[in-house]
């Protein structure tokens, strides 16, 4: 991604896997156009490093200046900090902000936020087809598809389970069940109720998400 790729917004948010790659990509280009940019880079942005993010856009200049903010996960108060500024920044500041985890956001800052989506967010996060070819194998082979194979091998950049594309996926697996529901197929409620119940279980970092997927493997009926 390069920066004639994002809008002119004063606030955008870039979802990537690759974060690191993209943010040194933009940083290239950002450094060698003001020195008044700033690249703030962390697995993590807390309450400190927003407070210095703060107070780098508020300390007034005469051009465009961008904080470039690239991050896995961020706490709340941090995020809670950052509301302001975000929503009305001085005159000529410009927030990009890129991560590999959307969903450790608040909906009050994403709305702030332009979003952009690349093709490394889209394979993570577009299950819709992988959940109706799960729903449509036979139970006894649905755990050895490659692509639930590949969703199972996946890990965050702290280099453990990825267990949130895994939980998205079950949800998409409830929503295609709720789906052909409403569409008159006969689709039991208790099999929508334990998906979601699976759902809720796939963030407890003391539950095997391969578990959940082989106990709903042999649960849930073939749907075609």
């Amino acid at each position: 991604m390069k920066l004639s790729d994002l809008s002119k917004h004063h606030a955008v948010l870039i979802v990537d896997s690759e974060r690191e790659a993209v943010g040194l990509a933009l940083w290239n280009e950002l450094q060698a156009l003001s020195p008044a940019h700033r690249f703030f880079n962390q697995t993590v942005l807390d309450i400190d490093t927003a407070r210095k993010i703060i107070s780098w856009a508020n300390t007034p200049y005469n051009e465009e200046k961008i904080a470039l903010i690239s991050f896995h996960t961020s706490g709340i108060p941090a995020q809670n900090s950052m509301l302001k500024i975000l929503e009305e920044p001085r005159e000529g500041v410009r927030f990009i902000l890129i991560t590999s985890n959307k969903d450790n956001l608040i909906d009050t800052v994403i709305s702030r936020l332009q979003v952009f989506k690349t093709n490394n967010e889209e394979r993570i996060t577009n299950n819709d087809g992988l959940a109706k070819l799960f729903l449509e194998t036979n139970p006894t082979t649905r755990m050895k598809l490659p692509l639930v194979v590949e969703l199972l091998s996946r890990v965050d950049e702290e280099e453990r389970k990825d267990k949130e594309s895994v939980r998205k996926f079950i949800l998409q697996i409830a929503e295609f069940l709720g789906s052909q529901s409403a569409s008159g197929r006969m689709v039991k409620s208790k099999y929508i109720e334990e998906t979601l119940q699976m759902a809720s279980y796939a963030s407890d970092p003391s539950v095997s998400v391969k578990a959940l997927l082989e106990y709903l493997a042999l649960l849930l009926p073939v749907v075609k």
